[in-house]
């Protein structure tokens, strides 16, 4: 199944919609065609990257690099993403409601810099999923997204590598967390972000999808 330049195979669907409704998580193998994959991949190579901590209203929970806010290749990876068809997609396999848009960031992580992100829940925002695209070509270790109920030490999922090209989506809710653990060894490359209720897709194009 095609939704503009993203790939969600129609023959697994009810088994994504199970594997939703048992850990709130879908992987989706293949999610980037290889021909918008690699295009991206070549941005990816020119970028420069900074430091990003991660902050809420207390204290620092993580450290990463990300592409700055006003790269192209923000603009180029957003538009990707924003496409009404994987949205119904979307909605049809967890059941979150009417999806308006995609914004999302571009983040890395390096070995032996600490670069982890500790256990939050993403729950502001309009935000009803997040997705972590892979985009690295790199082997790593460590650097493992985990899941877990709010509060909860037991971990509900855990993905460790994923390859480029490949996507993990995964329910947003006060009842959810989620965390990066520490890059061990290697380098990961993701583009995370989140789908959201608002504002709505033509508000949102209008708006901050600028060209790139």
């Amino acid at each position: 199944m095609a939704a503009g330049n993203i790939f969600i195979d129609d023959t697994k669907i009810q088994s994504y919609k199970q594997e939703y409704a048992d850990t709130y998580s879908i992987l989706l193998p293949g999610f980037l065609p290889p021909s918008v994959l690699n295009n991206l991949l070549r941005k990816l190579d020119k970028v420069q990257f900074q430091t990003k901590f991660e902050m809420d209203e207390s204290n620092k929970f993580g450290q990463v690099l990300f592409v700055p806010q006003n790269d192209t290749l923000l603009f180029f990876f957003q538009f990707i993403i924003n496409n009404p068809g994987l949205f119904s997609i979307l909605q049809e396999l967890t059941g979150c409601g009417s999806i308006g848009n995609f914004v999302g960031r571009i983040h890395r992580s390096q070995e032996g810099e600490q670069h982890g992100i500790d256990w939050h829940g993403d729950n502001s925002d309009n935000r009803l999923l997040a997705m972590t695209l892979g985009l690295g070509t790199c082997d790593y270790s460590g650097g493992k997204l985990q899941m877990r109920e709010t509060g909860s030490e037991k971990i509900i999922r855990e993905f460790g590598h994923i390859n480029a090209g490949d996507a993990v989506i995964f329910k947003i809710s006060p009842g959810l967390q989620h965390r990066l653990t520490v890059l061990e060894t290697g380098q990961r490359t993701v583009g995370v972000g989140w789908f959201r209720s608002e504002p709505d897709f033509a508000t949102f194009s209008a708006n901050y999808l600028k060209p790139f």
